[in-house]
């Protein structure tokens, strides 16, 4: 063993810049490997946390208005399934009657409600994931204000309508299992029952949350089919806790995701890279193998001499990237943590983490067996004479017409007659180009105004949202009156939402939010067929679709109160709200079972978006009116600042990742061409023209590895967005693309950092003589 460490330690001298890049390549591969576990783990850890310290509803349904309290009673004891039942009274106060720091709250998206600690599940946890406690006079603050409005305790919150003033001091701030995340568009104020009553006397409007706590194995399907079977106050938004789940696994877990999948690009890049070096490494060396293999030295030992120094590189890797993975992760997971909390089972973002890397040295040592145990079936002979190398290299034979362009000539040359060495650099600058692009292109796709049709509407302007309330048909009327006599609004169409019932593949009832309006105003992209436009035409969120087992032409029975109605299934579309489950019919829907009219506007040519939105909060004081890129800015600006992170990093090690197979590729190829080179040289090339022709190689080799990777990045990168947005409604996206930034400024900016690498490296070609051949 002594006597192997002495060889490995030499062979690493010898070539040191080759064994540091190959080194980096393994640490960037082990770091993103144990990082994105990191991240899951301490995801995974701190969500499960959340959820065991605050219990949130398995099933909760949303209500406005009168309702009877002794009929909720019976039904939940009529359920065997139901292991604890909650009325929870809510007090929603318009945004513009929140006032932080001078202003109001009516920039903010969330809906805001008021209530007090829940007694049996479904708390509201403080920033030490204990149950949250107020008292009068105070208020604690959700996690997401905190967040974006830098509310902090000590601050002062102050509601305030017409003469009346209440000011709460912020004692806490909240986290809420069951509303945390931007995506769900409602947040949850914590406040003393005596302050909640003051405030229910001069603002606000009650609204009630019946939520289900049920017995393990129970389906919430069950219970929601149940509950709507029993005819029970329904006029808002039911959730499950599935849902809830979706929404918080796609707001933390994406960024997990991505790194994950950079990862196991790398690990991917760094094989292929191990597999070039040792077959290269072994090629020259065939005459000194040869020699071991005739003085007796066991195949085993031989394989064992290259496998250990390999193995010691990723030995080392692997303690570098499980010890650099711990500030990794931690960045990349602030934002869990923040809403989340440290978790309940630390181990698991250790424990991942090890568990990857033992993986990837697997990997590794695979890798490396295979390739040295196929390169020493050669004989004694071959080896010393070198036989099996010369078969396989290529020669280029210089054109008898003569050299017009000697330097793109001869490189070009060379570079089609060993095209075979240079695949591996090839598949490097592809994935390295692919990883630059793909999570910038996912950022530019989510930030886009365009993106909102994925949340099942056309493009428009401005939103309004009309939350049931008593006085529900009097404000859409007041909102129409205004939008119809508004020389401002080019076009405008209202939305009526409710829910009807109808049976999925398995025969089991299900509940389908429909929305009721002119769908040809603001038209979708659908994934097939078209907008209902009759009254017995339906198209299906493509999740609703998979649910119930319906294609295009195909028919839909649906029930809305006492009355069954047949739908032909006209369109399928994409959505990611609401869990994905939606659908569009012409349904009239009565007042009491309205949830919500949405209305969606679009703008006259140079209007200003800013103050025309101004303008209607302030003729519609109590209805929400939210500019369309706020609306997604503010559903989704979690995941857009994660991925920008994300962005900066995959740019970073792609850029690092081309500048490090650049170095170890020309290394190599110099050190295998070291004669060729001298010869060269003999016969009257400069060393200025040797080192042209080499970087024409390499840049012809980076410039096909760049259209091929961006080429992927519009395709592939489609496909892996679409799987990661999946499970969200989303089946089929269109990245969409800055080209500047794609098509110029990334290429510049990879080929620069190449052609660096180039001149530095190439500068060794000045010091090859023919004088050393011929001593040699």
């Amino acid at each position: 063993m002594k006597l192997l460490l002495s060889l490995i330690q030499k062979d690493f001298k010898k070539n040191p810049a080759i064994t540091m890049a190959l080194a980096v390549f393994l640490i960037l591969a082990a770091l993103l490997m144990a990082g994105g576990l990191r991240v899951a783990g301490t995801m995974i850890s701190s969500y499960d946390g959340l959820g065991q310290k605050a219990l949130p509803p398995d099933y909760l349904q949303i209500h406005k208005g009168e309702y009877e309290v002794a009929a909720m009673d019976r039904f939940a004891a009529s359920q065997d399934g139901i292991a604890d039942f909650l009325t929870v009274r809510m007090l929603t106060i318009n945004n513009a009657n929140i006032i932080y720091h001078g202003e109001t709250l009516e920039k903010v998206l969330m809906d805001n409600s008021f209530v007090v600690q829940n007694e049996g599940f479904d708390y509201l946890l403080d920033m030490d994931n204990q149950i949250a406690t107020v008292k009068d006079g105070e208020i604690g603050v959700p996690v997401y204000y905190a967040e974006t409005l830098g509310i902090a305790p000590g601050d002062v919150i102050t509601l305030k309508k017409e003469g009346f003033v209440k000011a709460l001091k912020v004692a806490t701030i909240i986290r809420d299992a069951q509303m945390n995340v931007a995506m769900t568009s409602s947040k949850r104020f914590l406040i003393s029952p005596v302050d909640q009553e003051a405030l229910s006397q001069h603002m606000g409007e009650w609204e009630v949350s019946f939520e289900f706590l049920l017995k393990e194995g129970v389906d919430t399907g069950v219970l929601e089919q149940a509950y709507r079977a029993a005819e029970l106050p329904a006029n808002g938004v039911a959730i499950t806790g599935s849902l809830l789940n979706l929404f918080n696994v796609f707001s933390y877990g994406l960024v997990a995701m991505i790194i994950i999948a950079i990862s196991l690009l790398l690990i991917f890049m760094a094989l292929l890279c191990l597999s070039f070096i040792i077959r290269a490494t072994m090629a020259d060396e065939q005459v000194s193998i040869g020699e071991m293999k005739a003085i007796g030295f066991p195949g085993k030992a031989i394989a064992t001499l290259y496998q250990l120094k390999y193995q010691i590189l990723m030995g080392v890797a692997g303690i570098i990237g499980y010890l650099g993975a711990i500030p990794f992760g931690n960045f990349f997971s602030v934002s869990v943590v923040r809403y989340c909390g440290m978790g309940s089972s630390p181990g698991l973002k250790w424990g991942l983490p090890f568990i990857g890397l033992l993986l990837l040295s697997g990997m590794v040592a695979w890798g490396c067996h295979r390739v040295v145990k196929k390169n020493l079936h050669s004989t004694v002979v071959e080896l010393l004479r070198g036989a099996g190398g010369r078969r396989r290299e290529g020669h280029y034979t210089l054109p008898s017409s003569g050299l017009k362009h000697p330097n793109l000539t001869i490189a070009l040359g060379e570079l089609t007659c060993k095209w075979r060495e240079y695949g591996v650099i090839l598949l490097v600058f592809i994935f390295a180009a692919f990883l630059m692009l793909l999570p910038m292109n996912m950022k530019q796709t989510i930030q886009d105004p365009s993106f909102i049709t994925y949340m099942g509407v056309g493009e428009s302007d401005i939103r309004i949202d009309i939350q049931y309330s008593p006085q529900l048909t009097q404000q859409q009327e007041r909102v129409l009156a205004i939008l119809e006599n508004d020389p401002d609004i080019e076009k405008y169409a209202i939305y009526k939402n409710g829910y009807v019932q109808a049976e999925n593949d398995q025969g089991e009832g299900v509940n389908i939010r429909v929305e009721s309006g002119d769908e040809s105003v603001f038209p979708l992209v659908y994934l097939a067929g078209q907008a209902p436009v009759g009254k017995n035409e339906i198209a299906l969120s493509s999740m609703n679709a998979a649910e119930l087992g319906k294609k295009v032409d195909d028919a839909l029975a649906v029930v809305y109160g006492d009355e069954t109605m047949n739908f032909n299934v006209v369109g399928i579309y994409q959505d990611i709200t609401y869990g994905g489950k939606t659908a569009k019919a012409a349904i009239d829907f009565n007042n009491e079972d309205v949830e919500a009219y949405i209305l969606y506007l679009s703008l006259a040519e140079g209007v200003d978006l800013a103050l025309k939105t101004n303008e209607l909060r302030e003729g519609l004081p109590d209805i929400k009116v939210t500019p369309v890129p706020s609306f997604i800015a503010q559903t989704l600006g979690g995941i857009v600042d994660n991925l920008s992170q994300v962005e900066a990093a995959a740019m970073v090690i792609a850029l690092m990742i081309s500048a490090l197979i650049t170095v170890m590729f020309l290394k190599l190829v110099m050190a295998r061409e070291h004669s060729a080179i001298a010869v060269k040289k003999a016969i009257g090339f400069t060393t200025r023209d040797i080192r042209i022709q080499l970087a024409i190689r390499i840049l012809a080799i980076q410039g096909l590895g760049i259209l091929v990777g961006t080429v992927l990045a519009n395709t592939l990168g489609e496909a892996i967005f679409s799987l990661m947005l999946s499970s969200m409604g989303a089946t089929r996206m269109t990245l969409l693309i800055q080209p500047l930034k794609a098509y110029l400024i990334c290429p510049a900016v990879q080929l620069l950092v190449v052609v660096v690498a180039v001149i530095g490296v190439t500068r060794a070609v000045k010091q090859y003589h023919i004088k050393e051949q011929i001593m040699e």
